[in-house]
């Protein structure tokens, strides 16, 4: 079986409300291709293969950007050719490769494919159910004082009317306790990163999702910095937004995004930025009769979309589906543990949370000699990339990462 031939179940209801949705999910993961492949063990030394980063780097770096695979390369190579020899690009072949990468980002975030939108980046798939969301008069948006601007600025310049309520964050106190210290009878939303970009804290989705619905506020989510990294089932939580885009944990390229928008969210929008496809079209041979709306996230996706990104971005949904969320997450988490051990060692001085259960694939220190700009200078001199912010030393291991490279990280330190 080839991923082209997996399907989700056509008729499959609110994930968030219909155990036969879950059960529908549940069959399709077990029928799928995404157990075959290194569903015994991981084949490290196999798999690094497809990374050629990995020849003359030690690239540790995956919240910055990630490295794209030769399969995806390969795959962006053949759509290059047919656009350079045979330029006409059917409605067939444009359908095939989106609908197949919108059913991989679905079993990917456990979602089903109606309530994916394929956008070309996080902060648009945001953007556009937070205008198309009705906005009452003296209703408020609460979201974190230092959070990634991609989840921020949005917030700020496309609603200037409507009142932000920031909260702080301290290592004492969590997500949830600040958001119900903020929360009042006129909160509409609360908007977070489920990772944090420079300390690497996670967000418990369960809780702050539960806590939500408790109070009919709706639930943004910025995922990059987890999806990827860390295993997702969307149809367990109560999310009405989810954005992620390819850059970083997922591989690439840029330019191409996972949007989620929950089916009780989706029938309360308003329609902002539809466009010509967003209707149903039947064929590209008649457009004198226009055809009614798509009645999924799919109708927000308004025109002509980033095929060269689909096409590399479908591999690498594959490889992260054929190694399996649960094994990429846990072998991160090996490799994690290995990180701050030696780092404990040395001295260094940790901004991330040290424990699974609250932390992620960052880990975020500072030295204990040497001034943290200066560290960061010579291991980029010798090869081994991390990230240098806001004082701070960044280092994210995928799955592909030994624990040789981890070593050598720490010999530098």
């Amino acid at each position: 079986m080839s991923y082209s031939e997996i399907r989700m179940p056509e008729k499959i209801r609110n994930p968030h409300k219909n155990t036969a949705t879950n059960e529908a999910l549940l069959r399709l993961k077990k029928t799928s291709l995404v157990s075959s492949i290194y569903k015994k063990e991981m084949d490290v030394e196999n798999i690094r293969k497809l990374f050629p980063i990995t020849t003359e780097k030690v690239y540790l770096n995956h919240a910055s950007t990630g490295p794209m695979t030769t399969r995806a390369r390969n795959a962006i190579n053949k759509l290059l050719d047919i656009y350079q020899f045979e330029s006409d690009i059917t409605k067939e072949f444009l359908e095939s490769a989106e609908e197949e990468t919108r059913n991989l980002a679905a079993q990917l975030v456990g979602a089903h494919p109606d309530e994916i939108g394929l956008v070309k980046n996080t902060s648009q798939g945001l953007i556009i159910p937070m205008n198309a969301l009705g906005w009452e008069a003296g209703s408020n948006v609460i979201l974190r004082k230092g959070g990634f601007p991609a989840n921020v600025c949005p917030w700020i310049y496309n609603l200037p009317h409507v009142e932000k309520r920031y909260i702080e964050v301290n290592n004492d106190e969590t997500i949830l306790e600040s958001c119900k210290n903020a929360l009042c009878e006129r909160t509409k939303a609360i908007t977070v990163d489920w990772v944090d970009f420079l300390s690497g804290s996670r967000v418990d989705l369960k809780r702050l999702g539960d806590f939500c619905q408790e109070k009919n506020v709706f639930l943004f989510v910025d995922g990059i910095q987890g999806l990827g990294a860390l295993q997702l089932d969307l149809s367990e939580l109560n999310v009405d937004v989810f954005s992620a885009g390819a850059t970083k944990w997922m591989f690439g390229p840029q330019g191409i995004a996972i949007m989620y928008i929950s089916k009780k969210l989706l029938s309360q929008l308003n329609l902002t930025n539809a466009g010509w496809l967003s209707a149903q079209w039947e064929n590209f041979h008649h457009f004198s009769e226009i055809p009614p709306i798509k009645q999924s996230t799919a109708r927000y996706e308004e025109g002509t979309k980033n095929l060269l990104g689909i096409f590399g971005f479908r591999e690498h949904l594959k490889l992260l589906l054929e190694v399996g969320p649960d094994k990429i997450q846990e072998r991160i988490f090996h490799l994690r543990g290995l990180l701050v051990k030696g780092l404990k060692d040395t001295g260094c001085v940790f901004l991330s949370p040290l424990d699974n259960e609250r932390g992620s694939g960052i880990v975020t220190f500072k030295p204990p000699k040497e001034a943290s700009e200066e560290l960061h200078e010579k291991l980029t001199k010798n090869n081994i990339i991390i990230s240098y912010r806001e004082g701070w030393l960044r280092v994210s291991p995928h799955f592909y990462n030994t624990e040789e490279e981890i070593k050598k990280l720490l010999e530098n330190v």
